[in-house]
């Protein structure tokens, strides 16, 4: 090998351990003038652009790889997930089903062939490539969680409760599938089944708090309330400690106040990442779960059920704590019953661009929906139509939860404006830490820097045609301005 190529590839790869992507690329290039027929250099590029997201050049590398190198099956492999990002799901297939001729012993390039049959809508398919995968790979807790994950979305429960536990088997204090595991619909014999199974983790981990949280769920779920108390309770204490080792000596049978802030909504407008941010604040503690939706799908477990979500050191004034259920934005009594109560609490909402929520609400509900994304809207636009005003302050849609004008007045109507913080979340994307300062200032707390804002709960889906685009343009337009005017703020959508 050409030493000078040699020294380029090195500082390469010193570059990517630090994620320094660009400086990394930079390295590539040299060395490709250099060595214009070395395809591990392209295959790193395209490692490169893809984690830049500039996925056009990504392709082009890989496919130079690919003609270099044809039987190199992460080429295939890689190209793939890249044409999936691009929306262009039939290219992702193909090549996804390419990695897998050369090297049909990889779990991965099944679950991603599972991915790209899961937007082509071939759910069959999907579901076979994904049970491959994890026939392949049952060890590995990461790429489990995700399978488990596509497997659920799927209406594959007991395949992903399989997944899911497997994956806390191998590393029982990961906490991405028991978070997964509490949002399924169970039936009782699976609720029975995940109850023996985190007794089972208990017995080894006494104090593993998923597993604590977990089970209070369960109990609630049957009607146990006295034990899901003790179980919240016990769980909630373990984890506020663990993040606060300092707050170990407190006492925890101090009498509790209702949570200082709820983000009521919008769905798919980043109030996962929000929430998130919030919870790295260090006098902020949070619940177990973001989502405890006790103000709708909930309230029947009562008050001392809910309370026992939070850990009472929130009742000092310098700590906080806080919840975030977007349902409670679109769904009716939520807003009274807050009120009543909790009349102080503060209201955080997050809007979304209604064209982008809306295309990202249809995709997450992708193993559900049967219409494609054009038919779903004409059918919910008709519905809206016979819909009166009262009736569009509710409802959970893809197009009328954003009809934000509706739900917002109906809340101010209950609560005084400035129990509220609207936030825009198409800002909030591009600039996080300016939107947490607004956030904290909100609080009454002192802001605090992150080093990167990572996104969370951040959806992949395929392109959308521009005259679709402008379809939903036309239909939320008047709607938007209606916001824009009652509020008196420009929302530039």
């Amino acid at each position: 090998m050409n030493p000078a190529v040699a020294e380029y590839l090195k500082l390469a790869q010193e570059n990517i351990a630090q994620s320094q992507w660009q400086a990394a690329k930079a390295k590539f290039q040299q060395a490709i003038t250099l060595a214009p027929d070395r395809w591990d250099i392209y295959f790193n590029l395209g490692v490169i652009f893809a984690k830049q997201h500039n996925y056009e050049e990504a392709v082009s590398s890989y496919k130079q790889a690919i003609q270099l190198k044809p039987d190199y099956d992460w080429s295939y492999n890689n190209l793939g997930e890249v044409y999936l990002r691009l929306g262009r799901i039939e290219d992702a297939v193909q090549s996804s089903i390419q990695a897998i001729t050369i090297n049909q012993n990889n779990a991965r390039f099944y679950y991603n062939l599972g991915q790209a049959l899961i937007q082509k809508r071939a759910r069959e398919q999907a579901v076979i490539s994904l049970r491959q995968a994890l026939a392949l790979q049952p060890e590995d807790p990461q790429l489990l969680w995700q399978i488990g994950s596509s497997l659920s979305s799927q209406g594959e429960t007991t395949d992903a409760i399989t997944s899911f536990c497997r994956a806390i088997e191998l590393n029982p204090d990961y906490a991405l599938p028991y978070n997964s595991l509490k949002y399924l619909p169970l039936e009782a014999s699976q609720q029975r089944r995940l109850g023996k199974f985190y007794q089972q983790i208990l017995r080894d981990r006494p104090q593993q708090p998923e597993a604590l949280a977990n089970l209070a769920e369960l109990s609630a779920e049957r009607g146990d309330l006295e034990q899901a108390i003790a179980y919240s309770r016990q769980a909630i204490e373990v984890k506020t400690i663990r993040e606060y080792p300092q707050l170990a000596e407190t006492n925890w049978q101090a009498k509790q106040n209702p949570p200082d802030f709820i983000i009521i909504g919008a769905g798919k407008s980043g109030t996962t990442s929000l929430f998130k941010y919030l919870g790295n604040h260090p006098q902020i503690c949070l619940p177990h779960k973001k989502e405890l939706r006790f103000f709708d799908r909930n309230f029947k477990y009562g008050y001392p059920w809910y309370l026992a979500q939070f850990p009472p050191i929130c009742d000092r004034p310098e700590w906080l704590t806080g919840e975030a259920s977007p349902s409670y934005f679109f769904l009716p009594h939520v807003a009274q019953r807050i009120y009543d109560f909790a009349p102080q609490t503060k209201l955080i909402v997050m809007l979304r661009n209604p064209i982008e929520r809306a295309i990202s609400d249809y995709y997450q509900q992708s193993g559900t929906n049967q219409a494609s994304l054009e038919e779903t809207i004409l059918q919910e636009q008709d519905r809206i139509k016979q819909q009166s005003e009262s009736q569009l302050g509710y409802g959970g849609g893809i197009l009328t939860q954003g009809l934000y004008y509706y739900k917002i007045k109906r809340w101010m109507q209950i609560f005084p404006q400035n129990q509220f913080l609207i936030i825009n979340s198409d800002r909030f994307f591009v600039q996080p830490s300016e939107t947490m300062r607004q956030v904290f200032d909100f609080l009454n707390l002192p802001s605090v820097e992150e080093a990167h804002y990572l996104p969370h709960n951040k959806g992949a889906y395929p392109q959308v045609s521009s005259s679709l685009k402008q379809l939903l343009g036309d239909f939320f337009e008047p709607y938007n301005q209606k916001l824009e005017e009652y509020l008196g703020r420009k929302f530039d959508w």
